[in-house]
């Protein structure tokens, strides 16, 4: 009969370094003013500079209007409240180098291993931040803002991605309570 020998602190670094890798999902961050959110009843985009309108900007200025019409608001030249939006968006390496730790027993002995992965080629993803600010018109100042670490397929969002990231962003600003 073979008795395999398990060494606890072998187990614990194994655990950790499985435990490190390991990355949260993405989640919505929220930030407001402390006096709270204004009465805003309508809402209107922050002007931008005299430049053309990338088809990201029409996208999400589209998705972020028709979400806010579905949460009770309206759109006015002479809004409330006034919205903006941030994508920040840079390139990453799509693959990590990575790192593998492995314990074992077996005919009578017992032994490990380290392994270590280095990705080859350049595939490449997009990673970024997406942020959607609401200001006050009157007092000209910020009172809500959501955010999302996200990645993309391209620096240029397509539909889907606009729809899918103001929506996850949107859900955690309030519905617009009726009359």
């Amino acid at each position: 009969m073979r008795t395999a020998v398990v060494f606890p602190g072998l187990m614990v670094c194994v655990a950790l370094l499985a435990g490190c890798t390991a990355t949260a999902p993405s989640r919505v961050r929220v930030d407001q003013a402390e006096g709270g959110l204004p009465n805003c009843k309508t809402f209107a985009w922050i002007p931008t500079p005299q430049q053309p309108a990338t088809l990201t900007e029409q996208r999400v200025k589209t998705e972020v209007l028709a979400k806010l019409k579905e949460k009770g608001y309206s759109e006015a030249e002479k809004a409330d409240c006034r919205v903006t939006y941030v994508l920040d968006v840079h390139e990453r390496p799509k693959n990590k180098p990575s790192v593998g730790v492995g314990a074992g027993g077996g005919s009578g002995g017992i032994g490990g291993g380290i392994g270590v992965s280095l990705p080859i080629g350049k595939r490449n993803e997009q990673a970024g931040t997406f942020t959607i600010d609401i200001v006050d018109a009157a007092k000209n100042a910020q009172v809500w803002s959501g955010s999302l670490d996200a990645t993309f397929a391209k620096a240029e969002l397509n539909e889907d991605e606009a729809r899918e990231i103001v929506a996850k962003v949107l859900e955690r600003y309030p519905d617009r309570a009726p009359n």
